[in-house]
């Protein structure tokens, strides 16, 4: 076989690679889907501060902001389980600051929600289930033999210690800022870990899976 023909076993590492990426890019609805999960929380911060923390009108524009975005998911064709679960998540943790009178309990929602997260992905480790690996196999339509295979095992187990570490990290730094009170810190911070610690994420499970299949490719070779 010449230089120029290409590899067959190569070809279908780099399209499992391609149907990886698009799979990972996909997840929470996608890149547009992790914007507008973070959007009415920037909002919420930015009016806070500019309406001299003036709670009702900052829950208004937030809450609005939500509702302005399931319209948009709606128009984008979006499954009404992101519309609606978008939604709630925003109402949920407006009514909690609403009720309270405390903004930064607009906040505690999502510090929970990780918390939870994290939780799962540990226990699911500790029992040797590594959560991930479920995710991932059920996303690509493959079954779950990838239990009874240690290689395939330790790569979704480093996978799933990745995302308790994200999800970890969130709560441990949030977590201290929502018992202080301090409103505005808990608004830059959702953004900062949210899209770059998202991306992050993505990038080195994308890594990992596609280091796992040029490793495979080769060892088939």
């Amino acid at each position: 076989m010449s230089n120029a023909d290409p590899d067959p076993i190569d070809e279908d590492i780099v399209s499992e690679i391609k149907d990886d990426s698009e799979l990972l890019a996909s997840a929470l609805g996608g890149w547009a889907g992790v914007i507008d999960s973070g959007l009415p929380f920037v909002v919420f911060t930015l009016v806070y501060l500019v309406t001299d923390r003036d709670l009702e009108t900052t829950l208004y524009a937030s809450v609005g902001t939500a509702a302005l975005l399931a319209v948009l998911r709606l128009l984008r064709k979006q499954s009404l389980v992101q519309v609606v679960s978008g939604l709630a998540g925003i109402a949920i943790a407006a009514f909690l600051a609403q009720r309270t009178g405390n903004a930064e309990n607009f906040f505690l929602p999502g510090i929970i929600t990780n918390a939870v997260y994290a939780g799962v992905c540990l226990i699911s480790i500790a029992v040797h289930k590594p959560l991930l690996g479920y995710v991932i196999q059920a996303m690509r339509g493959r079954d779950m033999s990838w239990v009874n295979n240690p290689e395939e095992h330790r790569l979704f187990s480093t996978i799933t210690w990745l995302w308790a570490l994200i999800f970890g990290l969130r709560v441990a730094i949030m977590f201290p800022l929502f018992l202080l009170g301090q409103t505005a810190a808990l608004g830059t911070l959702k953004l900062l870990l949210g899209y770059p610690l998202f991306a992050l994420g993505i990038f080195v499970t994308f890594k990992l899976l596609s280091s796992a299949k040029e490793k495979t490719g080769r060892n088939n070779d």
